[in-house]
């Protein structure tokens, strides 16, 4: 995986950029809990019913009905828990790092850490299920109707949190910009149809506060437009990081983990190849990672879902949420979102993208298991040249789909917040096929 270097010229603004700049702080002064998804929180996959995967989970997976994971006709597989460290395990129900609830349907499936559990496994994949004997038939350690009514009732609480952060689309772009200033807790409200009209995201927030965006509407789907790329502030480089694995600083991984992306009304969530930072809670919907002519992509976070799909080579990475949220939100209607205004900052335009021609399973030959852990770039040698990309945004998963979009181009502006200037970054990427 490479980052981006970010390069481009720095443009003037006047004192109307203080129009959108965020207003004082009006974070909610309720108390916050640093553990607020409950038992879903020790899970990269908690899914209230069924779920279908290939490829890899690096963390714990929990699935409330029947999973199907890998295929024997395509020689995919589905691995669980690479990355999950003992003090990860210790806080699972049981210390199961997979729980199936109903029927599962394994082929060439490995759990490198911890132990399964399921209802029933299909009788033809009892040779495809490689956990050196730490499985078996049994009970369900998770009550997944009763985490998941809790769930709901957190998401749509927090769906009713005043926002004290502003949503702003920079004048010349087809991207919008998430900034906030509060140190603890930034919350945004944005329409699912405004957050499907952009062609990048960038979010600005101080390094160690937690992130809310409520997403409101009842569906969402990121390659309608599509969205090429999220840009989260790195404090540390003093510019925006297109998210990927191993992107950015520890600042740019601290807003990452502390990243709640709040679907409250959603039935259908939809991702494309782009790398998508943060954990989705969407307990209401079916969450599909990539789809036809879209590719699969990564979640640089956790997903909780009422349903789970996904095409092969699409992973979840172990980066768990680690950010405190109201305790004590009670349900209620969600907060209207605002148009979002535009800045006065030009941004020069950029080429238009190429859509993607053609979905490109990923996976490992037929009868070798897809299912290695991913690799982090930074693990070469110093000098070493980073490889190419084997998946959408440059994850080092060898599980990737053939996907590979390219980066295009830079843009910076300077855009006002509380009378000071901060550098804005703009990444482009390009779908197509590597």
């Amino acid at each position: 995986m490479r980052t981006p270097a970010a390069a481009a010229a720095v443009l003037a603004v006047t004192g109307t950029a203080l129009l959108w700049a965020p207003a004082a702080s009006a974070a909610p002064t309720a108390a916050l809990s640093c553990a607020p998804l409950g038992v879903a929180g020790g899970y990269a996959e908690f899914v209230e019913k069924d779920s279908t995967r290939f490829s890899d989970s690096e963390g714990a997976v929990a699935v409330g009905g029947d999973a199907r994971f890998g295929d024997a006709a395509t020689g995919q597989g589905f691995s669980v828990g690479s990355r999950l460290s003992d003090a990860d395990l210790a806080k699972l129900p049981g210390g199961h790092s997979l729980v199936v609830g109903g029927t599962l349907h394994a082929n060439q499936v490995v759990v490198s850490k911890g132990s399964a559990v399921y209802g029933r496994l299909q009788d033809r994949s009892s040779a495809d299920f490689a956990v050196d004997g730490r499985h078996g038939p049994g009970a369900s350690p998770v009550d997944f109707g009763k985490e998941f009514a809790a769930l709901r009732n957190l998401s749509s609480g927090w769906a009713a949190v005043t926002p004290n952060g502003t949503v702003a689309v920079p004048q010349g772009s087809h991207g919008l910009l998430l900034a906030g200033t509060d140190k603890e807790l930034n919350v945004f409200a944005v329409a699912a149809g405004d957050l499907e009209k952009a062609a990048e995201i960038s979010i600005k927030v101080p390094a160690g506060a937690t992130t809310l965006v409520n997403v409101i509407g009842g569906s969402y789907d990121m390659g309608a437009t599509p969205t090429y790329g999220v840009n989260l502030w790195d404090e540390t480089a003093g510019r925006f990081v297109q998210d990927d694995y191993a992107a950015g600083s520890a600042a740019f991984k601290q807003v990452r983990s502390a990243l709640l992306w709040n679907f409250p009304q959603a039935e259908s969530v939809k991702k494309n190849y782009t790398s998508w930072p943060g954990t989705i809670l969407a307990p209401r919907a079916t969450v599909e990672l990539g789809g036809k002519g879209v590719g699969p992509g990564h979640v640089n976070g956790a997903v909780v879902a009422e349903e789970l799909l996904s095409v092969p080579g699409a992973e979840t990475h172990q980066m768990t949420f680690t950010g405190c949220l109201p305790k004590a939100a009670e349900p209620g209607e969600p907060v209207t979102p605002e148009k979002p205004k535009p800045t006065p900052t030009v941004v020069p335009e950029q080429p238009e993208p190429e859509e993607p021609k053609s979905e490109q399973p990923g996976g490992t030959e037929p009868g070798a298991p897809s299912a290695s852990p991913s690799t982090p770039a930074e693990s070469a040698a110093p000098g070493t040249p980073a490889p190419a990309p084997t998946t959408p945004e440059g994850d080092l998963a060898s599980t990737g789909s053939a996907f590979g979009p390219g980066v295009v181009g830079v843009a910076i502006a300077t855009v006002a917040l509380g009378g000071g200037f901060v550098a804005y970054s703009v990444r482009r990427r390009r779908g197509r096929l590597s």
